[in-house]
Order: structure tokens, then C-alpha cells, then sequence
């Protein structure tokens, strides 16, 4: 027993070692900027005047109906996103799962070129996409058969970039959830008689329900803080919470309320998240 007791701690003490380096570059770039961030927002600045330490920047955000709108139109946008995301990406997870292995795997690789590419790169490609003089709406507008769509400038326009960039990332993950179902379990089923709507009501969703949720989760993620989207695609007044930091920092100069800007972001992600992975964790738990 005390040889296993010295083998064990010697694999502990490896560990730590093997660790300590990401451990180390977490501080140091997660860390360390989210604590500036936090602190930076409780200091004073030209438009919040207040002595020493203190939440003023956070109740002037609060207190301001524009800001506290920027922030339901940032959760819905995200939620829009995120609900199209999987009512999109369930069928082509399924259909994708049904596939031999090699074509699968090519198009999952398809899949992934706009998350290599960039959300720049697709932002751009939906600009050209979404004018009205543009390849997929000018010929049409100039027959006569349609009104200009006016999709650019418009939340319609935001979810479309963001859901282009968020799609894969669902597809991908709901994907290997239904490849991980038991055939026998399908089978067994349909020897049964359900129908395919009570084979998916009744074995495909419940399983895989707990990796849609996982899916929910990224899609948030990246939908709150997308930046790129709403920036080019989005009008005046589709202003989101990361296109208000840029503004407060680039505009105004007024740094400690883009850091209070940041930090409602991060909570509110962090709420977020939290919700749906206990959500998930319970489900997982059943």
C-alpha cells in the first residue's frame, strides 16, 4: 500500500507539472484581463463622475432605457439565432449521421470552411448576398417579380451572418450525438410499429437531447458575442452590446464604460450558460 500511496503521488505531482503551463497561460490571458476589465469598470470617467471605487457605471447603464434595449435586442438576437440554428441544424445532423463515412466526412469537412475562413470572410460574402443589386436578389428586383428585400441593415441580415458562422458548430455536435444511438434501439421500435415521427419523438430526441442543449449552449456563445455581424449587417439602430463597446471605445474614448459594457456581457453569458448546462446536467442525469 504505501509503494501504490508513492506511485500515486508521484502521478499527481506529474500532472501538476504538465498542467502548470496552461494553467499559467489562462492566468495570464484570461485572468489577469478579465480582473483589469472589472476593475477598470469601477473607476470614474468624464461622464460618470463618482470618488474612488464604485458601481456608478453600472446603475448608469441600468438606468438608461437605450442600454438596457441594447441588451434584450443582443439576447434576442442570440436566441433567434440560436432557435434557427437548431431547427436547421437537427434535420442536417440526422441526414448527416445517415451518410457512409467518407462522404460524411467530406461534407462535415465543407462544413467547416466559413469557421476557417473567418467570420469576416462571411460577413463580407453575405453583404454581396443580401444588397438588393446583389447576385441573389438584383435580377429578380430588376424583373419586376419582387420588391427590394431590404435585408441589409436589418436584424433578418444579423441572424444570417450569425447563423452562418454559429451552423456548423450545431451540426457537427447534434451530429455525433445521433451516431452514438443504438441501432437495436431504432430497430426495435420500428419492429414495434412506430411510426418514423414516434421513432424520433420517442428515442431520437430524448437521447439526443442533452447534446442539443450542449448545441444551445455554443450557439449562445458565440451569437452574444459575435461582433462582425452586427457591425456590417446590422443598421443604426441594431446596435448589440459588442458593437456598444466598440463604440464607447473608439467614439467616445470612454474605456470604463466599455469595460461595464463588458462585464454585463460576460454575466450575462455566464447566466446563460450556467442555465443551460445544469439543464443538460439534469437531463443527462434522467
Amino acid at each position: 500500500i504505501p509503494l501504490r500511496r508513492r506511485r500515486r503521488g508521484r502521478w499527481d505531482a506529474l500532472t501538476a507539472w504538465l498542467l502548470l503551463p496552461s494553467a499559467l497561460l489562462l492566468i495570464l490571458f484570461l485572468a489577469v484581463p478579465v480582473c483589469a476589465t472589472v476593475w477598470l469598470s469601477l473607476s470614474p470617467n468624464s461622464l460618470v463622475h463618482f470618488s474612488g471605487a464604485g458601481l456608478n457605471n453600472y446603475a448608469y447603464l441600468l438606468s438608461k432605457r437605450y442600454y438596457t434595449n441594447v441588451t434584450i435586442t443582443t439576447l434576442r438576437l442570440a436566441g433567434e439565432t440560436t432557435a434557427a440554428a437548431l431547427l436547421i441544424g437537427y434535420p442536417a445532423a440526422m441526414a448527416l449521421a445517415d451518410l457512409r463515412p467518407r462522404a460524411a466526412a467530406a461534407i462535415s469537412l465543407a462544413m467547416t470552411l466559413p469557421i476557417l475562413a473567418g467570420p469576416l470572410v462571411v460577413v463580407l460574402g453575405w453583404m454581396i448576398l443580401l444588397s438588393e443589386g446583389g447576385p441573389m436578389f438584383g435580377p429578380l428586383v430588376r424583373a419586376g417579380l419582387i420588391s427590394p428585400p431590404h435585408l441589409l441593415g436589418s436584424e433578418i441580415g444579423i441572424v444570417i451572418g450569425v447563423l452562418h458562422f454559429v451552423l456548423p458548430f450545431v451540426v457537427l455536435s447534434l451530429a455525433n450525438a445521433v451516431r452514438a444511438i443504438p441501432a437495436p434501439l431504432l430497430e426495435a421500435a420500428k419492429e414495434l410499429g412506430a411510426s418514423p415521427l414516434q421513432r424520433f419523438l420517442g428515442v431520437t430526441l430524448p437521447l439526443t437531447l442533452p447534446a442539443v442543449l450542449s448545441a444551445a449552449i455554443i450557439a449562445v456563445s458565440l451569437a452574444v458575442g459575435s461582433f462582425v455581424a452586427p457591425h456590417y449587417l446590422g443598421g443604426p439602430g441594431d446596435m448589440t452590446l459588442t458593437t456598444l463597446i466598440a463604440q464607447f471605445m473608439l467614439a467616445t474614448y470612454n474605456g470604463q464604460l466599455a469595460a461595464a459594457v463588458a462585464v454585463l456581457l460576460l454575466v450575462a453569458m455566464s447566466v446563460l450558460i450556467l442555465a443551460l448546462s445544469w439543464t443538460a446536467a439534469r437531463l443527462g442525469r434522467t
